[in-house]
């Protein structure tokens, strides 16, 4: 059945909860940077991509200067710390977001060398439906809706910093290689992948894009609020 542009089925059941812990961020003066996917209005004018392309790709960079001023400071103890058991770690909030972003892309990839070979040509902007636009602001910061992460997509329980963050950094940089550069004469509304961790959800593949910058923004707004707790380690 499609519904606004997305296939869509019954999803299967599951048990998933919420993590049995009463504990919660405290509320903090912080305010991390909030910057909404908006993909008719790009940051940097000048730039030679289309509008919605410029907009995502200045989102990614942003998020890079955002997550390494976060991250380069800090050692392996901080980068592990939780403040309690069930509360992600900096670094598992980073090496989540790698495997999601490995996953998506790798999907979102086939999708769009299959609508070029289609002859599906760039029309006009990333047009997300009405359900990949409630899905896209879903992801956005600050946290509405606590779900339990489905095991595959849960991060290790520890790991050192050269682990994940090179790792972060090399997939942005070939995420936005690949907008620039193969994205701009592809109808991405027609470039159609299946979810990975939902195969009975098709989107988009803009959508999918929108998804992972918005993503990112989630996690990182997450390993932000832990870097401001009082029990914080310091160096």
């Amino acid at each position: 059945m499609l519904i606004t542009g997305v296939r869509v089925c019954q999803l299967p059941t599951t048990n998933y909860q919420l993590p049995t812990t009463n504990y919660q961020l405290p509320t903090t003066n912080y305010q991390p940077t909030q910057r909404k996917y908006n993909p008719l209005v790009p940051d940097h004018v000048t730039s030679t991509l289309p509008p919605d392309l410029a907009s995502l790709v200045d989102a990614w960079l942003e998020i890079e200067r955002e997550t390494d001023a976060l991250v380069a400071p800090l050692d392996d103890e901080q980068f592990n710390w939780s403040p309690v058991a069930g509360v992600w770690s900096i670094g598992q909030c980073f090496d989540h977001l790698n495997t999601i972003n490995v996953e998506y892309l790798r999907r979102i990839k086939k999708a769009v060398a299959a609508a070029r070979d289609a002859g599906h040509v760039r029309g006009g902007p990333i047009a997300p439906t009405w359900f990949g636009r409630r899905f896209i602001a879903s992801m956005e910061p600050p946290v509405r809706l606590k779900l339990r992460t489905p095991r595959r997509m849960r991060p290790a329980p520890r790991k050192l910093k050269a682990e994940v963050w090179p790792e972060f950094v090399r997939q942005h940089t070939h995420l936005r290689a690949f907008v620039s550069d193969e994205c701009p004469g592809v109808d991405l509304n027609r470039a159609i992948f299946q979810n990975p961790f939902v195969p009975l959800i098709r989107m988009r593949a803009g959508t999918g894009l929108g998804v992972l910058a918005a993503h990112d923004r989630r996690h990182l707004w997450q390993a932000q609020a832990l870097r401001q707790l009082e029990g914080f380690p310091r160096s």
